[in-house]
Protein backbone atom coordinates (compact mmCIF):
# COMPACT_ATOMS: atom_id res chain seq x y z
CA UNK A 1 0.00 0.00 0.00
CA UNK A 2 1.26 3.45 -0.90
CA UNK A 3 1.42 5.85 2.05
CA UNK A 4 2.61 8.87 -0.02
CA UNK A 5 -0.83 10.44 -0.44
CA UNK A 6 -1.69 11.45 3.11
CA UNK A 7 -1.93 15.18 3.96
CA UNK A 8 1.19 17.09 4.93
CA UNK A 9 1.40 19.18 8.05
CA UNK A 10 1.28 22.96 7.51
CA UNK A 11 4.51 24.68 8.44
CA UNK A 12 2.83 27.51 10.30
CA UNK A 13 0.74 25.22 12.55
CA UNK A 14 1.66 23.71 15.93
CA UNK A 15 3.36 20.34 15.97
CA UNK A 16 1.16 17.32 16.95
CA UNK A 17 2.99 14.24 18.27
CA UNK A 18 0.17 11.94 17.03
CA UNK A 19 0.15 13.49 13.53
CA UNK A 20 1.91 11.93 10.57
CA UNK A 21 5.33 13.31 9.58
CA UNK A 22 5.82 15.22 6.30
CA UNK A 23 5.52 13.11 3.19
CA UNK A 24 8.88 12.30 1.70
CA UNK A 25 9.37 12.48 -2.03
CA UNK A 26 8.96 9.10 -3.71
CA UNK A 27 12.18 9.54 -5.67
CA UNK A 28 14.41 10.55 -2.75
CA UNK A 29 16.14 8.04 -0.49
CA UNK A 30 15.03 8.16 3.14
CA UNK A 31 15.33 5.97 6.24
CA UNK A 32 12.03 4.83 7.82
CA UNK A 33 12.83 1.27 8.96
CA UNK A 34 11.28 -0.34 5.87
CA UNK A 35 13.27 0.80 2.88
CA UNK A 36 16.39 2.05 4.62
CA UNK A 37 18.40 -0.86 3.30
CA UNK A 38 17.62 0.14 -0.27
CA UNK A 39 18.85 3.75 0.00
CA UNK A 40 21.66 4.95 -2.16
CA UNK A 41 23.63 6.54 0.63
CA UNK A 42 25.99 4.04 2.24
CA UNK A 43 26.18 5.99 5.48
CA UNK A 44 22.46 5.44 6.20
CA UNK A 45 22.52 1.67 5.77
CA UNK A 46 21.88 -0.41 8.96
CA UNK A 47 20.59 2.37 11.21
CA UNK A 48 17.27 1.58 13.04
CA UNK A 49 14.16 3.67 12.69
CA UNK A 50 13.70 6.16 15.56
CA UNK A 51 11.09 5.25 18.14
CA UNK A 52 8.97 8.33 17.45
CA UNK A 53 8.84 7.69 13.72
CA UNK A 54 7.96 4.02 14.27
CA UNK A 55 5.07 4.89 16.62
CA UNK A 56 3.81 7.46 14.11
CA UNK A 57 3.98 4.89 11.36
CA UNK A 58 2.06 2.39 13.48
CA UNK A 59 -0.60 4.99 14.23
CA UNK A 60 -0.90 5.89 10.55
CA UNK A 61 -1.19 2.23 9.58
CA UNK A 62 -3.95 1.67 12.15
CA UNK A 63 -5.84 4.71 10.83
CA UNK A 64 -5.45 3.46 7.27
CA UNK A 65 -6.77 0.03 8.23
CA UNK A 66 -9.76 1.60 9.99
CA UNK A 67 -10.49 3.80 6.96
CA UNK A 68 -10.15 0.76 4.71
CA UNK A 69 -12.77 -1.06 6.80
CA UNK A 70 -15.13 1.92 6.57
CA UNK A 71 -14.52 2.07 2.82
CA UNK A 72 -15.38 -1.61 2.44
CA UNK A 73 -18.65 -1.09 4.35
CA UNK A 74 -19.48 1.93 2.17
CA UNK A 75 -18.69 -0.09 -0.94
CA UNK A 76 -21.06 -2.84 0.20
CA UNK A 77 -23.82 -0.29 0.91
CA UNK A 78 -23.21 1.39 -2.46
CA UNK A 79 -23.31 -1.99 -4.21
CA UNK A 80 -26.62 -2.78 -2.51
CA UNK A 81 -28.05 0.60 -3.53
CA UNK A 82 -26.85 0.16 -7.12
CA UNK A 83 -28.29 -3.36 -7.19
CA UNK A 84 -31.65 -2.13 -5.96
CA UNK A 85 -31.61 0.74 -8.46
CA UNK A 86 -30.90 -1.74 -11.22
CA UNK A 87 -33.83 -3.87 -10.11
CA UNK A 88 -36.08 -0.76 -10.06
CA UNK A 89 -34.96 0.28 -13.54
CA UNK A 90 -35.48 -3.24 -14.83
CA UNK A 91 -38.97 -3.37 -13.33
CA UNK A 92 -39.82 0.06 -14.76
CA UNK A 93 -38.58 -1.07 -18.13
CA UNK A 94 -40.53 -4.32 -18.06
CA UNK A 95 -43.77 -2.82 -16.71
CA UNK A 96 -43.51 0.43 -18.69
CA UNK A 97 -44.25 2.62 -15.68
CA UNK A 98 -44.01 6.36 -15.34
CA UNK A 99 -41.90 8.06 -12.72
CA UNK A 100 -44.80 8.66 -10.35
CA UNK A 101 -46.03 5.08 -10.70
CA UNK A 102 -42.53 3.79 -10.20
CA UNK A 103 -42.11 5.94 -7.09
CA UNK A 104 -45.44 4.68 -5.75
CA UNK A 105 -44.50 1.04 -6.37
CA UNK A 106 -41.10 1.49 -4.75
CA UNK A 107 -42.68 3.33 -1.82
CA UNK A 108 -45.20 0.51 -1.41
CA UNK A 109 -42.42 -2.08 -1.42
CA UNK A 110 -40.43 -0.01 1.05
CA UNK A 111 -43.49 0.25 3.27
CA UNK A 112 -44.03 -3.50 3.03
CA UNK A 113 -40.39 -4.09 3.82
CA UNK A 114 -40.60 -1.64 6.72
CA UNK A 115 -43.72 -3.42 7.97
CA UNK A 116 -41.92 -6.73 7.65
CA UNK A 117 -38.97 -5.22 9.44
CA UNK A 118 -41.24 -3.89 12.18
CA UNK A 119 -42.90 -7.28 12.43
CA UNK A 120 -39.54 -9.02 12.58
CA UNK A 121 -38.35 -6.41 15.05
CA UNK A 122 -41.43 -7.03 17.20
CA UNK A 123 -40.92 -10.78 17.01
CA UNK A 124 -37.26 -10.36 17.83
CA UNK A 125 -38.15 -8.13 20.78
CA UNK A 126 -40.64 -10.71 22.00
CA UNK A 127 -38.02 -13.42 21.55
CA UNK A 128 -35.51 -11.22 23.39
CA UNK A 129 -37.98 -10.62 26.23
CA UNK A 130 -38.75 -14.34 26.34
CA UNK A 131 -35.05 -15.08 26.31
CA UNK A 132 -34.47 -12.59 29.13
CA UNK A 133 -37.34 -14.13 31.09
CA UNK A 134 -36.01 -17.62 30.43
CA UNK A 135 -32.56 -16.43 31.39
CA UNK A 136 -33.88 -15.03 34.67
CA UNK A 137 -35.89 -18.19 35.34
CA UNK A 138 -32.90 -20.36 34.49
CA UNK A 139 -30.77 -18.21 36.76
CA UNK A 140 -33.32 -18.64 39.56
CA UNK A 141 -33.37 -22.40 38.93
CA UNK A 142 -29.58 -22.47 38.87
CA UNK A 143 -29.41 -20.52 42.14
CA UNK A 144 -32.06 -22.77 43.68
CA UNK A 145 -30.19 -25.86 42.46
CA UNK A 146 -26.93 -24.47 43.84
CA UNK A 147 -28.63 -23.85 47.20
CA UNK A 148 -30.02 -27.39 47.18
CA UNK A 149 -26.61 -28.81 46.31
CA UNK A 150 -25.00 -26.72 49.04
CA UNK A 151 -27.62 -27.95 51.53
CA UNK A 152 -27.08 -31.55 50.41
CA UNK A 153 -23.32 -31.13 50.68
CA UNK A 154 -23.70 -29.64 54.18
CA UNK A 155 -25.99 -32.50 55.23
CA UNK A 156 -23.56 -35.03 53.78
CA UNK A 157 -20.71 -33.41 55.71
CA UNK A 158 -22.77 -33.50 58.92
CA UNK A 159 -23.77 -37.12 58.25
CA UNK A 160 -20.15 -38.05 57.61
CA UNK A 161 -19.07 -36.29 60.80
CA UNK A 162 -21.82 -37.99 62.83
CA UNK A 163 -21.05 -41.36 61.24
CA UNK A 164 -17.34 -41.03 61.99
CA UNK A 165 -18.05 -39.98 65.59
CA UNK A 166 -20.49 -42.90 66.03
CA UNK A 167 -17.99 -45.30 64.50
CA UNK A 168 -15.22 -44.05 66.78
CA UNK A 169 -17.51 -44.34 69.82
CA UNK A 170 -18.54 -47.86 68.76
CA UNK A 171 -14.92 -48.91 68.29
CA UNK A 172 -14.00 -47.40 71.66
CA UNK A 173 -16.87 -49.21 73.39
CA UNK A 174 -16.03 -52.44 71.56
CA UNK A 175 -12.39 -52.23 72.61
CA UNK A 176 -13.49 -51.52 76.19
CA UNK A 177 -15.84 -54.54 76.22
CA UNK A 178 -13.16 -56.68 74.60
CA UNK A 179 -10.65 -55.66 77.29
CA UNK A 180 -13.21 -56.47 80.02
CA UNK A 181 -13.99 -59.85 78.43
CA UNK A 182 -10.29 -60.63 78.16
CA UNK A 183 -9.76 -59.67 81.79
CA UNK A 184 -12.70 -61.84 82.87
CA UNK A 185 -11.48 -64.70 80.70
CA UNK A 186 -8.04 -64.39 82.26
CA UNK A 187 -9.59 -64.42 85.74
CA UNK A 188 -11.61 -67.56 84.88
CA UNK A 189 -8.53 -69.24 83.47
CA UNK A 190 -6.65 -68.40 86.65
CA UNK A 191 -9.50 -69.83 88.74
CA UNK A 192 -9.57 -72.98 86.62
CA UNK A 193 -5.82 -73.34 86.95
CA UNK A 194 -6.10 -72.84 90.72
CA UNK A 195 -8.87 -75.48 90.87
CA UNK A 196 -6.77 -77.86 88.82
CA UNK A 197 -3.81 -77.24 91.09
CA UNK A 198 -5.98 -77.82 94.19
CA UNK A 199 -7.48 -80.99 92.68
CA UNK A 200 -4.01 -82.19 91.80
CA UNK A 201 -2.82 -81.60 95.36
CA UNK A 202 -5.95 -83.33 96.76
CA UNK A 203 -5.45 -86.29 94.43
CA UNK A 204 -1.83 -86.47 95.43
CA UNK A 205 -2.83 -86.40 99.10
CA UNK A 206 -5.40 -89.16 98.50
CA UNK A 207 -2.85 -91.27 96.70
CA UNK A 208 -0.39 -90.77 99.54
CA UNK A 209 -3.09 -91.64 102.08
CA UNK A 210 -4.10 -94.80 100.23
CA UNK A 211 -0.49 -95.70 99.80
CA UNK A 212 0.04 -95.12 103.53
CA UNK A 213 -3.02 -97.24 104.38
CA UNK A 214 -2.07 -99.98 101.96
CA UNK A 215 1.60 -100.08 102.83
CA UNK A 216 1.32 -99.52 106.60
CA UNK A 217 1.12 -102.84 108.48
CA UNK A 218 0.07 -101.14 111.68
CA UNK A 219 -3.11 -99.80 110.01
CA UNK A 220 -3.95 -103.26 108.70
CA UNK A 221 -3.35 -104.78 112.12
CA UNK A 222 -5.63 -102.18 113.72
CA UNK A 223 -8.39 -102.90 111.19
CA UNK A 224 -8.13 -106.66 111.78
CA UNK A 225 -8.13 -106.13 115.52
CA UNK A 226 -11.20 -103.89 115.29
CA UNK A 227 -13.06 -106.50 113.24
CA UNK A 228 -12.11 -109.21 115.71
CA UNK A 229 -13.23 -107.18 118.70
CA UNK A 230 -16.57 -106.30 117.07
CA UNK A 231 -17.19 -109.95 116.22
CA UNK A 232 -16.31 -111.05 119.74
CA UNK A 233 -18.57 -108.38 121.19
CA UNK A 234 -21.45 -109.47 118.97
CA UNK A 235 -20.91 -113.12 119.96
CA UNK A 236 -20.98 -112.45 123.68
CA UNK A 237 -23.90 -110.04 123.29
CA UNK A 238 -26.04 -112.61 121.48
CA UNK A 239 -25.16 -115.24 124.05
CA UNK A 240 -26.13 -112.91 126.87
CA UNK A 241 -29.41 -111.83 125.21
CA UNK A 242 -30.95 -114.91 123.62
CA UNK A 243 -34.52 -113.57 123.87
CA UNK A 244 -33.96 -110.55 121.53
CA UNK A 245 -35.01 -111.35 117.91
CA UNK A 246 -32.58 -110.95 115.02
CA UNK A 247 -34.50 -108.05 113.42
CA UNK A 248 -34.40 -105.93 116.53
CA UNK A 249 -32.71 -102.53 116.45
CA UNK A 250 -30.35 -103.79 119.11
CA UNK A 251 -28.33 -105.44 116.40
CA UNK A 252 -28.13 -102.29 114.23
CA UNK A 253 -24.38 -102.15 114.69
CA UNK A 254 -23.95 -105.23 112.49
CA UNK A 255 -23.22 -103.09 109.44
CA UNK A 256 -19.89 -104.73 108.99
CA UNK A 257 -21.77 -107.98 108.23
CA UNK A 258 -24.90 -106.69 106.44
CA UNK A 259 -24.70 -104.15 103.62
CA UNK A 260 -26.93 -101.06 104.16
CA UNK A 261 -28.20 -101.38 100.59
CA UNK A 262 -29.13 -104.96 101.31
CA UNK A 263 -31.15 -103.74 104.28
CA UNK A 264 -33.00 -101.32 101.97
CA UNK A 265 -33.73 -104.08 99.49
CA UNK A 266 -35.00 -106.31 102.27
CA UNK A 267 -37.24 -103.51 103.52
CA UNK A 268 -38.67 -102.86 100.04
CA UNK A 269 -39.23 -106.58 99.58
CA UNK A 270 -41.13 -106.87 102.85
CA UNK A 271 -43.26 -103.81 101.98
CA UNK A 272 -44.13 -105.31 98.61
CA UNK A 273 -45.09 -108.62 100.19
CA UNK A 274 -47.28 -106.80 102.69
CA UNK A 275 -49.09 -104.84 99.98
CA UNK A 276 -49.64 -107.99 97.91
CA UNK A 277 -51.06 -109.71 100.96
CA UNK A 278 -53.43 -106.79 101.64
CA UNK A 279 -54.58 -106.74 98.01
CA UNK A 280 -55.30 -110.48 98.04
CA UNK A 281 -57.28 -110.11 101.28
CA UNK A 282 -59.31 -107.26 99.75
CA UNK A 283 -60.11 -109.39 96.70
CA UNK A 284 -61.22 -112.31 98.87
CA UNK A 285 -63.41 -110.06 100.97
Amino acid sequence: MNYGGYSDVSQGGASNPRQAPPSPSPGLPHTNGMNGGMAAGAALVGYPTPAGHQSDLNYVMSMVEELSGILRVNQQLTANVVDKMGKVRERAKNLDLSNDELIAVVAQELNEESENLEKENSELRKALDSTDFNKKENWKLAVHGAEILADVAEKLHRFKEQHESDTLAWHKNYRKQLAEEREENLSLRNQINDMKASASRASDNLRQMRRFVADNDQWTELEVENHRLRTEKRFWKRMALPLIPDNDSEWSDDDDLIDPEEKKREFIKREKERKDKEDSEDQLA
